[in-house]
């Protein structure tokens, strides 16, 4: 042991800059060491700041405990053990005789540090001398069982009983967001001190956005930040973000009092490539030419290099911090990837080894065969597992459409095979983008590919798919015309070829563009077609999916049996043959179909069943479609809030995947709902860009949906003006919604009788009106109407009374309301009943049924007694008595009784 009474050394020269950050990562290696562990090497790649958290580790565990020896050794200038023995030697204080060969200095070190008791010795920069400097590290743990080791490299030491502890990049703003995070933080504390006396930077939050985009582009590297910062008095954050094209370039001279090897980005990472070997280096280079994370398998294929001996040269990049592992994804593949710095300097070394444009040639193969193979098993299956093979290689296969598209635009050789490639790659991923989104990112490739491949006379079938996939793509952006023109083109081709299965595909899409226009027959010609060469083919997925549109077509032309038909054969196959996303889309359309026709219990399930299953498959586009279906059922059966929240995540998710109908439908039945709950301003926020989008897509059913969604804002204003005691206003807003009504059911075809969307909020404004009185009673006299939880209620033929006060009473219209909309003709016992009216309440038998029997007299005398049925199971409503909520609730007396107290329930002892 040390003698107590000799000062303590210690070897800490501290940055003059704040420390920014790494907090946890301070405490989490503090604490490694708290308990004991003997060697932790602190390890990442160039630039994440090892050397600065070991400075402030070292400092803070000096003061902590300043009865130990601290001591930090900087090995960057060591290129051989003997260089790391003097500089041991040196950083501790002790006395080693030059000359001494390599094995006693490491004996000697070792005996001196033995003395010294509980310390701990900073090895700053090991990884260029690891190789040789581990086995005399290994020797001094043995040596001093009370010395604590602490190592900074960009290489593990792989020594028994090494904790590794890696450093990732600093904690990053969220997308969009203006939060100060550490990384933020450090860009700004460090522009300020290079700014010195220059004016600062305009304040607020516009700044900071600029600052997290930067931060994020710079991919939290402690080292890329503060060189940026360097220049922010120069360029301005936006002039950085603009120029970050070379961040080698950029950020190169920025900072003096650096090691030279830390001075730039360029000079820290050609550090760590010197440290190869010549096979690890031609590894590095190749893997250049991805643009994201890569799995083993690619990696092979890319180094054209057998799997064992890519496994190899993957994990030494990896150890040597040159490759970071990838967040995992839904295969279990573990994947790897560059820091872009490392990327660019890598891709430098590429072209300089001659190797470029065959590592380019051997990443578009790969991919692509991989990404055409997952696009064929999804059209036949439509399979979770293919999208989601697509959707983990769709930035490699974006890549290889950009980098044919620039061969293909070139006057060169090799043009034509170039433009052939990029369509290849871009139908490859439509399954991804075509159910997640973005639409616009695939139709702006595919413009250019499709321009190139054709005035190079390109394969024709390959032409006629892309054809096909941009037609689709166009349709979903509401470019009818347009889509129109592809697939009759793509048609004509597919025919011309005898593509049976190409052409069989394309007639299906020509159906859907045909029916979204309204065109009903040649839409029913089209998938008669279709569905003929699906049955030669023998390929069941897509009967399957021409039997729904059938069947949506008749839904469309209200021939209900006929569509329920259809929805049903359709949903058998999907089920059959395991497509997830045929059995959501219709289910959601029969889920439509049993709300029209007034099952909502059925509805419900139906759209529960599909949301579960789209959003099980990704398909954000139809999961948002079927969430603004269940939120519309929600609206008409009075639960406000929960359509609120559904409309409310279906218009984000649309905007996401840039479906703009879509978009523009779900804003309408948002603003209805956020109209229902009396929020007009937010609603016609909602309601007013929808019609402009809607009007300029040119559906005109769809402008009428727009004009009925603001007939609740009318409904809304008259509800507020009636209270207020404003009659003449409130029937004016009243006749407004009015008008709406007539607009959207005048015309044949009308757009109520050509649009389920018009339709639903129809019923939701009519009903809601009748309680405002509004419309005449005849419009809804056979219907039982009830506000949210049965608060107010109104039977057929009657007029509007207050049950807010009747609790029991109301409870029990309340139940037996939701028993007669989900099992028509099915009675509640009286033990539910009892539980439904007063919940919770211990009641003897007896004293339960005469509670209920005055109940339900009080439910006969406010007009109810010729629809309330009592039998052996119990008591239930008449099951053909239509019962309906509506979204506003009556003036208090308006037209029948006014509240009043229970009455009768006193009868009978409680346990």
């Amino acid at each position: 042991m040390a003698d107590a009474a000799r000062p303590r050394r210690r070897h800490l020269a501290l940055p003059a800059s704040r420390f920014i950050g790494r907090e946890g990562e301070l405490v989490a290696i503090a604490e490694l060491l708290r308990r004991g562990e003997r060697l932790v090497t602190l390890w990442g790649p160039a630039g994440m700041g090892k050397t600065r958290l070991a400075l402030e580790l070292a400092s803070r565990w000096a003061e902590a405990h300043a009865g130990e020896a601290v001591w930090v050794c900087e090995l960057t200038a060591c290129r051989d053990l003997r260089a790391v023995c003097g500089a041991v030697a040196r950083g501790i204080g002790a006395q080693v005789a030059a000359g001494r060969r390599e094995a006693t200095l490491v004996e000697r070190i070792g005996r001196a540090l033995a003395t010294e008791g509980p310390a701990l010795l900073v090895l700053d920069n090991l990884e260029q001398v690891i190789e040789q400097a581990a086995p005399a590290l290994d020797a001094w743990v043995r040596a001093a069982p009370e010395l604590r080791f602490l190592a900074t490299s960009r290489e593990r030491t792989r020594l028994t009983g090494e904790i590794s502890y890696e450093l990732g990049p600093l904690g990053l703003p969220a997308e969009g967001s203006t939060e100060r995070s550490a990384a933020v933080a450090l860009f700004l504390d460090r522009a300020a001190a290079h700014r010195a006396s220059a004016p600062p930077p305009p304040p607020g939050d516009e700044h900071l956005a600029d600052v997290a985009a930067l931060v994020r582009r710079l991919e939290g590297i402690p080292l890329a930040i503060e060189l940026a910062a360097a220049r922010e008095g120069v360029l301005g954050v936006r002039g950085l973000l603009a120029r970050l094209g070379s961040r080698l370039d950029l950020l190169a001279g920025a900072a003096r009092g650096r090691e030279a090897r830390q001075a730039t980005l360029r000079s820290a990472i050609e550090w760590s490539w010197d440290l190869l070997d010549d096979r690890e280096r031609r590894a590095l280079a190749c893997c250049s030419a991805f643009h994201g994370p890569f799995t083993l398998a690619a990696a092979a294929a890319v180094l054209a290099e057998p799997d064992a001996a890519a496994i190899d040269r993957i994990e030494a990049l990896r150890d040597k911090s040159l490759l970071r592992a990838a967040p995992p994804r839904s295969d279990g593949a573990t994947r790897f990837a560059l820091y872009e710095v490392v990327r660019e300097l890598a891709a430098e070394k590429l072209a300089e080894r001659g190797e470029r444009e065959a590592a380019i040639e051997r990443h578009a193969a790969f991919y692509l065969a991989a990404g055409e193979a997952a696009a064929a098993d999804f059209e036949r299956r439509g399979a979770l597992d293919a999208l989601n093979r697509i959707a983990g290689d769709l930035e490699e296969l974006l890549a290889v459409a950009e980098g044919a598209l620039a061969v293909a635009t070139a006057p060169r050789a090799g043009s034509e095979a170039a433009a052939e490639r990029a369509l290849r790659a871009l139908c490859a991923i439509e399954p991804v983008l075509s159910t997640r989104g973005p639409f616009g990112a695939q139709l702006e490739l595919l413009d250019r590919a499709l321009a190139a491949a054709e005035a190079l006379a390109a394969d024709p079938r390959v032409v006629a798919r892309a054809l096909g996939a941009r037609g689709r793509a166009r349709r979903l952006r509401g470019q009818v015309e347009a889509a129109l023109e592809d697939l009759e083109r793509a048609r004509a081709q597919a025919a011309a070829l005898g593509a049976g299965a190409l052409l069989s595909g394309i007639l299906a899409d020509l159906g859907v563009l045909h029916h979204g226009r309204r065109d009903m027959e040649r839409a029913r010609d089209h998938y008669a077609q279709a569905l003929a060469l699906h049955r030669a083919l023998g390929d069941r997925r897509a009967e399957g999916r021409v039997l729904g549109n059938l069947g949506a077509l008749h839904h469309d032309e209200r021939r209900e049996g006929e569509a329920a038909a259809y929805y049903e054969q359709a949903i058998a196959i999907a089920a059959e043959i395991g497509d997830g996303r045929m059995e959501g889309i219709f289910s959601t359309n029969a889920g439509l179909l049993e709300q029209e026709r007034g099952a909502p219990a059925q509805a419900r399930r139906r759209y529960e069943r599909a949301a579960a299953i789209l959003g099980e498959v990704g398909d954000l586009r139809l999961l948002a479609i079927t969430l603004g279906n269940l939120g519309a059922l929600h609206h008409e059966e009075g639960r406000l809030a929960d359509a609120r929240a559904c409309h409310g995540r279906a218009v984000g998710l649309l905007r996401e995947v840039g479906d703009r109908r879509s978009e523009g439908i779900a804003l309408c039945r948002l603003g209805a709902a956020l109209a229902s709950v009396g929020e007009v301003e937010e609603a016609r926020r909602a309601i007013e860009p929808a019609e402009r989008l809607l009007a300029q897509l040119g559906d005109e059913p769809d402008v009428e949906l727009a004009r009925v969604a603001s007939g609740f804002v009318d409904l809304a204003l008259a509800q507020a003006a009636r209270r207020a005691g404003r009659g003449e206003e409130a029937a004016a807003h009243a006749g407004e919604a009015r008008r709406r009504i007539a607009r959207a059911r005048e015309g044949s075809p009308s757009s109520a009788s050509r649009s389920d969307d018009v339709r639903l909020l129809l019923r939701i404004l009519e009903r809601s009106l009748a309680a405002l009185g509004g419309l005449p009673e005849a419009r809804a006299e056979g219907e039982l109407l009830l506000t949210e939880g049965a608060r107010f209620v109104r039977p057929p033929g009657g007029g509007w009374h207050d049950l807010r006060e009747r609790h029991a009473a109301r409870r029990l219209l309340h139940a037996l309301a939701e028993q007669q909309r989900s099992a028509p003709g099915r009675g509640l016992s009286l033990a539910a009943l009892k539980e439904a009216g007063w919940p919770g309440e211990r009641i003897l038998p007896d004293a339960a049924a005469n509670r209920i029997y005055v109940a339900m007299n009080q439910l006969r005398k406010l007009g109810m007694k010729p629809w309330l049925r009592r039998d052996a199971e119990g008591y239930s409503l008449d099951p053909a008595l239509p019962v309906h909520y509506v979204a506003v609730e009556p003036a208090a007396g308006g037209g029948g009784e006014s509240r009043g107290g229970e009455t009768g329930e006193g009868g009978g002892e409680r346990r």
